[in-house]
């Protein structure tokens, strides 16, 4: 399932209940919110990001305040119909990410080999 498939049947179950991961929790507690792993959050929108493509959820941690976070960052509940869905949407995602992260080692190490040890600083040794 495409991204933007996910995105057209996560907006006709507006809104949704969901759990916040990691930086998410990090940064709410951060702002004041007394969140544990188990404290609900609401959806109340879904749009793609313009540059990356990922899916970021509108979240209201109070019903008053608003904050945005990617769907990755995020867990729904285990009875939601598009539960499943979800997750394998965040599993692409991280596989994807995963990959660019190697490719980005590959390039590192190209540029190394193809610079050969050569330091710009050398260029100012004295001889």
């Amino acid at each position: 399932m495409s991204a933007q498939e996910l995105l057209n049947e996560l907006l006709k179950c507006l809104p949704i209940r969901a759990y916040g991961r990691g930086a998410v929790l990090t940064l709410l507690r951060e702002m004041g919110f007394p969140v544990k792993n188990k404290t609900p959050l609401e959806v109340i929108d879904i749009y793609r990001d313009d540059n990356s493509g990922e899916l970021v959820c509108k979240l209201s941690p109070d019903g008053k305040g608003e904050f945005t976070a990617a769907l990755t960052n995020l867990k729904l509940d285990i009875t939601h119909p598009l539960y499943r869905k979800v997750k394998n949407y965040q599993v692409e995602v991280s596989e994807a990410l995963g990959k660019l992260d190697v490719e980005d080692n590959r390039q590192s190490s190209i540029d190394q080999e193809d610079r050969g040890g050569f330091r710009v600083g050398d260029l100012y040794k004295n001889k």
